[in-house]
């Protein structure tokens, strides 16, 4: 795991360093508040006697949710000063979340490049996020553009 430090910038990373977030739990209220801001009102999110009929057994969180909070887990690591967010690759949600689990992203950079200009990079990194059972429970690729150097560097 590579140590965090104030800001990096293209030069310091290598593809294969990786950074754990701090831990954030799912509550009641993420899915209600979720629910309310999409309107997404599936009844596995916010029924208790529908979700215990299901294979699920009970009220899972939605999959869009995880996404949003993986994103702010990455947000809290503070890796960058400023980063563009370019897009999101295959990602998928592999195992429910339910309310009370905790989750934390691992963030891998899985890829790198200089921009045709020269004036920035692109980088590639992978979100694993994880449950308080080491489970991935979600994963995909997020791609944002970021600083070559800081002016320490150049």
């Amino acid at each position: 795991m590579k140590k965090i430090k104030n800001f990096y910038t293209y030069l310091d990373l290598n593809v294969g360093d990786y950074f754990l977030s701090a831990t954030r739990t799912v509550s009641e209220s993420d899915i209600f508040d979720f629910a309310g801001l999409t309107s997404d009102f599936n009844e596995l999110h916010t029924s208790i006697v529908f979700a215990n009929n299901t294979t699920f057994g009970k009220r899972i969180a939605h999959g869009l949710l995880i996404l949003s909070i993986a994103n702010g887990l990455y947000m809290r690591l503070g890796l960058f000063e400023s980063s563009v967010f370019l897009g999101i690759e295959n990602w998928k949600s592999t195992k429910p979340v339910f309310i009370g689990d905790t989750i934390q992203l691992k963030l891998t950079i899985v890829d790198k490049r200089v921009t045709k200009n020269g004036r920035q990079a692109i980088i590639g990194m992978r979100y694993d996020v994880l449950n308080q059972d080491g489970v991935l429970v979600a994963e995909g690729k997020f791609n944002r553009m970021i600083k070559i150097a800081d002016e320490k560097q150049a």
